[in-house]
């Protein structure tokens, strides 16, 4: 089948919009959505599609069209769409679950941890954030000292995936696996990856990622 033309054009424009060093086009680029009547979390999913493309192209064995200071500029230009899009996403404070979320050692990637984090706390989550790069060591201490209702960990780098599997072994070996849901997500991550390595669930993007935390707070209750 045939890539879509208007698809890949959409993506082309997101990766510019992302890659200017500047930070000139991703204002632009938010605020005329925003006029446009567009949701910020909609705003968040199209630019996540940049980011996707971005990562393909670093990552690309055959081909890297995408480097290092590529990666630097477009993590720095989702941090601008960030601060400008969060302060009008109104925020519950109902108590929902508690969720602690990082994205897995070896990886410095922070932009789909945090609109994932912004999402839940929209929704009325409270959100423990461990950071980037973290050790599993520190996601089991986390899980041990907060007793959270869900783990959320993230990875854009296929190198980095063993690093799930690590954190699951890690909480079934001190007997903290039954007493939290685990959802994983991010670029490098599928559906059929989570099922391999025992996560409760898989998360697409953030929408769907929100819409299964729901789901383990309703089994729950």
């Amino acid at each position: 089948m045939a890539d879509n033309p208007l698809r890949e054009t959409a993506h082309s424009h997101m990766v510019s919009v992302l890659l200017d060093f500047k930070g000139t086009k991703i204002r632009e680029y938010c605020q005329s959505k925003l006029d446009s009547g567009i949701d910020p979390f909609e705003i968040f999913a199209e630019l996540q599609l940049g980011l996707e493309e971005i990562g393909k192209g670093y990552e690309d064995p055959g081909f890297r069209r995408y480097f290092n200071s590529d990666l630097i500029v477009s993590g720095r230009n989702m941090k601008r769409a960030i601060d400008m899009l969060k302060p009008l996403i109104p925020t519950r404070n109902d108590g929902k679950g508690l969720v602690v979320i990082g994205t897995v050692a070896g990886d410095v990637h922070d932009i789909g941890k945090t609109i994932f984090a912004v999402t839940l706390e929209s929704d009325g989550f409270l959100i423990i954030d461990t950071g980037v790069d973290v050790p599993c060591e520190r996601f089991i201490a986390a899980v041990r000292e907060n007793t959270p209702d869900i783990l959320a960990m993230s990875s854009l780098l296929t190198t980095t995936l063993p690093e799930m599997n690590a954190v699951i072994q890690g909480l079934t070996n001190a007997g903290l696996r039954d007493n939290v849901r685990v959802i994983v997500g991010g670029h490098a991550v599928t559906e059929g990856f989570a099922r391999s390595i025992g996560a409760d669930a898989y998360g697409r993007d953030s929408i769907e990622g929100l819409r299964k935390c729901r789901d383990f707070m309703r089994e729950k209750a």
